[in-house]
């Protein structure tokens, strides 16, 4: 994985894409701060919040979706799968005890990121409060670039 760094404020907008992958002048241009944790952003379709990370070249390449409520599966891969191109393909989806991680590939996300990320993959990671993952209550949708494409090399 790329190095993730605080994401910069105050960069413009940039055509290409807007959620996932996005330049963050764009990203920020279409959310709203979070009024109770600043630093953060509304989610937008839930309750919750979202803390993002960049490249060093200003990319969004780590998204931690915060519901506030315990989300059902359904919803948080919902909610993950807005965020991610729509050409987007599942690569594969297993659960573990204590989560249950989903791969996608997407080629316009390959384009957007570039070295950082030359086969468009995105690694999206469900947890709920405890030792074990309940596809009941999902507590954190995390989206990152960890593992190579087809690896599930997660320990959660």
């Amino acid at each position: 994985m790329p190095p993730a760094t605080p994401c910069p404020d105050g960069k413009p907008a940039r055509a290409g894409l807007q959620n996932f992958g996005a330049y963050i002048g764009t990203w920020q241009a279409n959310r709203p701060h979070d009024v109770q944790f600043p630093s953060d952003y509304a989610i937008g379709t839930l309750a919750g919040r979202v803390t993002v990370r960049c490249s060093t070249t200003g990319y969004v390449i780590v998204e931690e979706i915060q519901p506030v409520f315990g989300s059902p599966a359904g919803q948080a891969v919902r909610v993950a799968l807005t965020d991610i191109p729509t050409d987007g393909q599942k690569v594969y989806d297993h659960v573990h005890a204590r989560c249950r991680l989903l791969q996608y590939s997407s080629r316009e996300l390959a384009r957007q990121l570039g070295a950082d990320d030359p086969d468009g993959r995105v690694d999206i990671m469900f947890q709920s409060d405890g030792n074990a993952y309940n596809s009941a209550a999902v507590k954190l949708i995390k989206m990152d670039l960890l593992d190579r494409l087809g690896a599930d090399t997660r320990i959660c």
